[in-house]
């Protein structure tokens, strides 16, 4: 019985193990699974305008500075508000001067327009403000990205110059695609003052906007967290309860029983009542061996049969439970009964061989007592 009910556990350990496909997502909208190394990885390429601030750039009007922009980025988000990049920036500054990158005649302040070739290579620390406050949503159309950063400026043309600086910036994003971005992006940048060749500030500026396309490498998105579950249906479950909770109650029977028969105190039997009663040996479910219970009814029987006329026959008719196999098992498995108490009396306990008949029935309605259990039995009698 421990081995049957043991074995059961075990497929149906199988069946959940095999079946666990359904998953239980987490419905918090802040919650994501992290990601491994090499997903969402994106690149970015822009262009636009900027506008230096130099010693001088006031004596001259903002639309003689600016100067064509170009920013190239690569970069990786580590959770949905949270992401780093390299970006390069710059091209060409404007501005006017004492005539360090002088390519123009003098203003009417006696100053020289200027020009130089110029790059800006940064780190930044990007923040999804739109994920972080309102929860990660694969499909918004819009997300508002500031960010920081810090790195060096440098100067191409003669004298060259190499200087740090800090930025910082908003990034306008909006969704083309699941891999394709459109991004407005303004930042502002703060370095040394001689950074354009005059003296003058100790500090110095540049702005610039750019419009550019992002690129997101697959995978891109995230996944919510979620619990793997059996796949089990309910009836599945309930039908797996039941069968443990009938061979739990059948073993309990048994052992009761066993203990009874240790426990009953010899008694004298009346040859009369051996003929004619009945005798009703149980079996557990979808077996037709015979428990140590069965085998002491049987003894019982059999010294009975024994004292009989050898033209006396007994029949042994087996049974099996309708509720439970098809018909073509329930008879088999009661004529499979039937033998083995046959078999048990002749082999065992010595009954002559022409004195038992058998018989079956098959699978029948609950006999007795509404009970199921009580139909898997063979009766002699």
């Amino acid at each position: 019985m421990k081995m049957k009910m043991a074995i059961l556990l075990v497929v149906a350990a199988m069946t959940g193990s095999v079946n666990a496909q359904e998953k239980s997502c987490c419905a918090d909208k802040h919650q994501v699974e992290t990601n491994g190394f090499w997903s969402n990885w994106f690149i970015s390429a822009g262009g636009g305008a900027q506008v230096y601030f130099g010693s001088y750039d006031s004596k001259t009007v903002l639309s003689k500075r600016l100067a064509p922009s170009l920013d190239v980025s690569v970069g990786k988000w580590f959770t949905p508000g949270i992401g780093l990049r390299v970006q390069y920036s710059g091209l060409q500054a404007k501005g006017v001067g004492l005539g360090t990158y002088t390519y123009g005649d003098k203003t009417g302040d006696g100053l020289y327009r200027q020009k130089w070739n110029m790059g800006y290579l940064h780190g930044d620390i990007l923040l999804n403000a739109s994920n972080m406050l309102f929860g990660y949503n694969e499909s918004r159309v819009y997300n508002l990205i500031p960010f920081v950063g810090f790195g060096g400026m440098r100067v191409w043309d003669s004298p060259k110059k190499c200087e740090l600086a800090a930025t910082v910036g908003i990034i306008n994003r909006f969704r083309l695609s699941s891999a394709l971005d459109l991004n407005l992006e303004a930042k502002g940048s703060m370095v040394n003052g001689n950074f354009d060749g005059e003296p003058g500030n100790c500090k110095e500026g540049l702005v610039a906007v750019t419009v550019g396309l992002t690129y997101k490498f697959s995978p891109a998105s995230w996944n919510k967290p979620c619990a793997k579950t059996t796949g089990i249906s309910q009836d599945d479950m309930d039908r797996v309860r039941e069968q443990l909770n009938g061979m739990l109650a059948e073993n309990k029977q048994l052992k009761d029983e066993l203990v009874a028969e240790r426990n009953k105190k010899p008694q004298t039997v009346v040859e009369k009542e051996l003929v004619n009663a009945q005798r009703m040996i149980q079996f557990s479910f979808g077996k037709s061996s015979l428990s140590k219970a069965a085998r002491v009814n049987l003894k019982l029987l059999a010294e009975g049969i024994k004292k009989m006329p050898a033209d006396k026959v007994f029949t042994v008719t087996g049974y099996a439970d309708n509720k439970t196999g098809s018909k073509k098992v329930n008879e088999k498995l009661s004529k499979a009964r039937a033998e083995a108490v046959r078999k048990a009396l002749v082999e065992e306990f010595g009954v002559r061989p022409e004195q038992i008949r058998v018989d079956y029935k098959g699978g029948v309605d609950n006999m007795f007592y509404n009970d199921a259990r009580l139909s898997r039995v063979v009766i002699a009698e």
